[in-house]
């Protein structure tokens, strides 16, 4: 097998997380993956097949992924094995700040002069002070980095200049610190392919599934997420994806939208490979009635068989959901309400009312919405304790309007552990009630390895303190488990065995506190390991059970004979390499 050109590498949150004994609670318990976040991003699947298709030899190592699945896989020994072109790590979510680093000073230490290359939006936030580091050596900045990083292994593998690369942050020989200008901003999101095929054919080529798996039980649940856009038309204050972040720290002022065919035709791909659901991200009716139509028309067309679920900013309309159920099999809708207070909502900048939602919700269970997830969220602006609290009623009372319809499913989680940087909160904390706690990303590296995620949280809103915090989103979950249980989402027995969890959650949390209370160093980091099995039983599946944001899906005799045919023609192009359809790049043979 011929010599990566690029191997990208996914870090766990923490690097050492198998060895510390860390509460992280219930900062994963509603995304499917666990507390390391071990889940890589989806810009790993588009650079590494738009590289593919101009001629590189891109690899993926879930390196998180591996260390989850073997208590005894060695990294620096895989590293040290590896012979790339480049490395590249993502630092896209700022929880991995501590684990990517590390594995960036394993990568030079075994491999001295080969590039490490960083990317993602905590990346670009932090870029003049992520290339400070010794084990860093460029930074892309930016939400569409394929092909300037196309251009810069290009111009690694020919020993060439990258000043002219855009996008890029890098150090010189004498170290000095280089800006390239932020242009490389598309108007559209068309020219890179969504293609889960692609990351099917290297793990037949590499003969290496766990590296290329995105989550820990993900060949249980094949769930996967389709992008209608790059950047967003909301200004949510605490997000680091919203429109002012992409405005001011990411060069993009209006959204990218993919072509809708080439949003179906991503989807259909998945429906020919994939037996799961499919998500699609970033609320598609921000493109407009025109994008809506065609879309839906799409799906239609392909008659897509696979649950579908989406992301929606605001409460669906009636003849929003009657489009979906004309056109669509099996839908289902997710919102973020943030909280059930008309006022606590608004702050956050979504200027809808409970009554609303609540109404909309009836309207997507009459048009059939297979189901409705709704989460709230607790450490939002102007939001107390009791606010919090309150959300158990509210949930209580929204079922019975809807005579206990067990096809609404809501969830509750803090906004943890990080307040995302580049967002309006984290660059102006005074003016929405906020203390930071941390701003450099060094600062947030450390936070990451206090014993809890109450230690690890980065700000502190004025309306609750943080032990306020813990507290209410304990009870709160507690008080939520019991409605499913009312409703008979939950079995008694299954509600009795959460509740009990996250009773013993709080106590492990007072415990916890005790130790940082009353001890310090060597003693303190004794008493705290003699905890870890407590901490790590109790580190999943905190707030609700994982179980419950799983969709159904079904194998059917196509996913079988597509991956077949899939297995002989990558089998075919390794044998006879010449075969394989590439798309030449400008770069590729400059001199």
């Amino acid at each position: 097998m011929p010599r990566p050109d690029l191997v990208l590498l996914h870090a766990p949150s923490v690097y050492d997380f198998r060895d510390r004994s860390i509460m992280f609670g219930p900062v994963s318990d509603l995304v499917p993956s666990s507390p390391i976040f071990e889940m890589y991003p989806i810009g790993f699947t588009t650079m590494a097949e738009y590289m593919e298709r101009h001629g590189l030899f891109v690899r993926i190592t879930n390196l998180a992924m591996r260390m989850l699945a073997s208590k005894s896989y060695d990294v620096e020994k895989a590293i040290r094995e590896m012979d790339p072109v480049a490395f590249g790590i993502d630092l896209h979510w700022l929880p991995h700040a501590h684990g990517s680093i590390e594995i960036a000073r394993i990568c030079k230490k075994y491999h001295p002069n080969t590039p490490v290359i960083f990317g993602g939006l905590s990346s670009s936030y932090f870029h003049e002070e992520l290339v400070q580091y010794d084990c860093v050596d460029y930074v892309l900045r930016g939400d569409s980095t394929e092909e300037p990083f196309t251009q810069l292994i290009f111009a690694l593998k020919r020993h060439g200049s990258v000043a002219d690369i855009p996008n890029l942050t890098y150090k010189t020989a004498d170290g000095s610190v280089v800006v390239n200008e932020l242009s490389w901003v598309p108007d559209t999101f068309d020219d890179v392919k969504l293609d889960y095929s692609y990351s099917m054919r290297s793990v037949i080529r590499d003969r290496d599934m766990v590296s290329a798996l995105p989550f820990k039980g993900w060949l249980g649940y094949p769930v996967t997420a389709s992008l209608t856009c790059r950047g967003c038309t909301k200004q949510c204050p605490t997000c680091g994806g919203s429109a002012y972040a992409f405005a001011k720290h990411f060069g993009r002022r209006t959204p990218a939208f993919r072509d809708p065919e080439l949003l179906v035709a991503d989807i259909a791909h998945v429906q020919k490979h994939i037996p799961g659901p499919v998500f699609v991200l970033n609320d598609f009716q921000q493109a407009g009635q025109e994008y809506v139509e065609a879309f839906l028309a799409g799906l239609r067309r392909i008659n897509f068989r696979n649950p579908i679920g989406f992301e929606f900013f605001t409460p669906p309309t009636e003849e929003f959901c009657a489009m979906l159920d004309e056109n669509l099999n099996d839908w289902s809708v997710e919102v973020s309400a943030e909280s059930h207070d008309d006022a606590v909502r608004a702050a956050f900048g979504k200027h809808y009312t409970f009554e609303e939602l609540s109404e909309s919700i009836e309207i997507a269970l009459k048009h059939n919405c297979s189901r409705f997830d709704l989460y709230f969220m607790t450490g939002i602006p102007t939001q107390t304790a009791q606010s919090v609290l309150d959300t158990v009623p509210a949930v209580r009372d929204l079922y019975a309007r809807l005579g206990n319809d067990k096809r609404l499913l809501a969830f509750i989680s803090p906004m943890a552990p990080f307040l995302d940087p580049g967002s309006m909160v984290f660059d102006n904390p005074d003016a929405y009630g906020y203390k930071l706690r941390a701003k450099t990303l060094e600062e947030h590296r450390q936070l990451l390895l206090e014993p809890s995620w109450k230690h690890i949280l980065n700000y502190e809103p004025d309306g609750m303190t943080r032990d306020e915090m813990v507290d209410t989103i304990y009870e709160s979950a507690i008080g939520i488990n019991r409605v499913k249980a009312e409703v008979g989402l939950a079995d008694a027995a299954t509600a009795a065995v959460t509740e009990k969890r996250i009773r013993e959650a709080q106590v492990a949390m007072k415990r916890i506190d005790e130790i940082v209370d009353t001890s310090t160093g060597e003693e303190r980091a004794r008493l705290l390991h003699d905890f870890r099995s407590e901490v790590d039983r109790l580190n999943e599946n905190t707030v609700c059970e994982k179980s419950e944001l799983s969709w159904p899906a079904s194998v059917r005799p196509t996913h079988v004979f597509s991956n077949i045919a899939l297995w002989f023609r990558v089998n075919f192009q390794s044998l006879f390499p010449k075969m394989r359809k590439t798309v030449p790049h400008p770069m590729e043979h400059e001199s």
